[in-house]
């Protein structure tokens, strides 16, 4: 499944860069990482604890930096199986590109390539998808918020959610 998400941050690239490149920066940004271990400056292993619907599982994840291009683009390869929870395994490779949009703005761009097995995979693409956006805004929230910019305003008026957001609050509740 390759899941795609880009947004703006108002910070000059060279300080995006600084703390993306970073995985223990990086991982305070994602609400599920529970830990990294830096082992060497192309590899680290993250705990990472997630709830998808009724499903939840703790994974060890390797991750292997595979590009570094500084300061613009990094790939990451991801491996990892079930420590807790519903059995499965995960892999993915993220390319993160960083490009200038000013003096003072980066657009972020973050491409994932993810394969699930075992039980997440069970609840299909559309609530993984659901789930990874949701992840992502949290992250892109945080990361603004530790570069020191005000998040952005939430809406006045929510708008009704679709037929898998209600699946998904149903299934979570």
């Amino acid at each position: 499944m390759k899941i795609e998400e880009t947004f703006a941050v108002p910070a000059p690239v060279e300080r995006v860069w600084e703390f993306v490149a970073d995985p223990r920066k990086m991982a305070s940004c994602l609400p599920a990482v529970q830990s990294v271990e830096i082992l060497d400056d192309r590899h680290y292993e993250v705990i990472v604890k997630q709830k998808v619907g009724v499903i939840s599982a703790t994974f060890k994840i390797a991750t292997e930096v595979l590009e570094r291009e500084a300061p613009h683009r990094m790939v990451l390869e991801n491996r990892g199986k079930t420590i807790a929870g519903a059995k499965g395994m995960m892999k993915s490779k993220d390319t993160i590109i960083l490009r200038a949009a000013s003096d003072e703005s980066t657009e972020v761009q973050v491409i994932s390539e993810l394969m699930l097995g075992g039980q997440l995979a069970v609840l299909g693409a559309k609530l993984i998808e659901a789930k990874s956006k949701e992840i992502f805004a949290e992250a892109t929230a945080n990361l603004k918020g530790k570069l020191g910019v005000a998040p952005d305003p939430e809406p006045a008026t929510p708008a009704k959610p679709g037929r898998m957001a209600r699946l998904k609050g149903l299934l979570q509740s």
